[in-house]
């Protein structure tokens, strides 16, 4: 079981921390499979590197959809971001790394 008690991070920023790392491993996995397909022209890596390229995608629309809201992302980015594929997945990269999550406004 993993402990966040020692975490100052809010649950927001470490979904958004996997998001990024999905992201850029997205991207990874395109340039791979477009290694294959257009340079190496290899009929098992396309078999394999499209089977993990696709479930890779699969994941990082998966979070988008679901940290969309509380990132305070129109639908308009998330669907460019989605609709571009391995470029969606810098735009979103670079715009955690950049921005971070949003912090929670304090109640009183």
């Amino acid at each position: 079981m993993v402990e966040y008690a020692d975490d100052p991070r809010s649950e927001l920023d470490r979904k958004a921390e996997q998001l990024k790392w999905c992201a850029a491993l997205e991207t990874i996995s395109y340039v791979f499979l477009f290694l294959f397909w257009a340079i190496l022209h290899n009929a098992i890596g396309i078999k394999v590197m499209g089977f993990f390229h696709g479930w890779i995608f699969l994941a990082f629309a998966t979070m988008i959809i679901f940290i969309a809201k509380p990132m305070h992302w129109t639908w308009k980015f998330v669907a460019v971001a989605l609709l571009t594929g391995p470029l969606g997945a810098i735009l979103v990269y670079e715009r955690i790394r950049r921005e971070g999550a949003p912090q929670p406004v304090p109640t009183r």
